[in-house]
């Protein structure tokens, strides 16, 4: 009697490196949510993961809520509850998840481009300080302080830089003043609207 492999009965490795990069991360979640051999393989693989691109997770959410028109009418209705609540709620959710709780510590491009915020300034200030190889940051939506342009001015290997010029604080001299000493270190930067 032949013996056929299965998803589950292959190493780590193997699951980790040749098959999970092929899934999005919407895939993930759920494969992780199978089994706990699956769980553990996606962890593992979220853990090592050098890419992070929250767009496409951010653009599911919204879609899947948009699609959910029974569950927007009882949303909308409900003056507690508004639809930025819900979608901020399940994007902070994925990104919990898609970071492994704020530990993973081998990105080298980090995406976060989204109409409601998916972390608050502080998660997202750890998660970058604790990815020193970052070489490509895109933060698009977000609000711009002065700690947060401090924290990614200390990224050695930073070279390409996308953000919108969403100010927080009045100092506004002194962001730029950041903004120009991460160009000098030879920091391609894009602003968008």
């Amino acid at each position: 009697m032949s013996h056929t492999p299965t998803l589950t009965s292959l190493p780590l490795e193997v699951t980790s490196c040749s098959i999970l990069p092929l899934l999005d991360h919407v895939s993930l979640a759920k494969l992780g949510q199978s089994c706990t051999s699956m769980r553990s393989a996606v962890s593992f693989y979220l853990q090592t993961n050098k890419n992070l691109d929250m767009t496409a997770v951010t653009r599911w959410i919204e879609n899947e809520e948009a699609r959910d028109v029974d569950r927007m009418e009882v949303i909308l209705n409900d003056p507690v509850r508004s639809r930025e609540y819900v979608y901020c709620d399940r994007k902070k959710v994925a990104f919990k998840f898609l970071t492994r709780n704020v530990t993973v510590t081998h990105l080298k491009k980090l995406t976060m481009t989204s109409s409601w915020p998916m972390a608050n300034l502080n998660t997202v200030k750890k998660l970058i300080k604790q990815n020193k190889d970052m070489e490509e940051l895109s933060i698009v939506n977000m609000k711009l302080t002065n700690s947060l342009l401090d924290v990614i001015s200390e990224l050695p290997k930073l070279k390409y830089l996308k953000l919108s010029p969403n100010l927080r604080e009045n100092k506004v001299n002194h962001l730029f003043d950041i903004l120009m000493e991460i160009k000098k270190k030879g920091c391609e930067m894009c602003c968008v609207e």
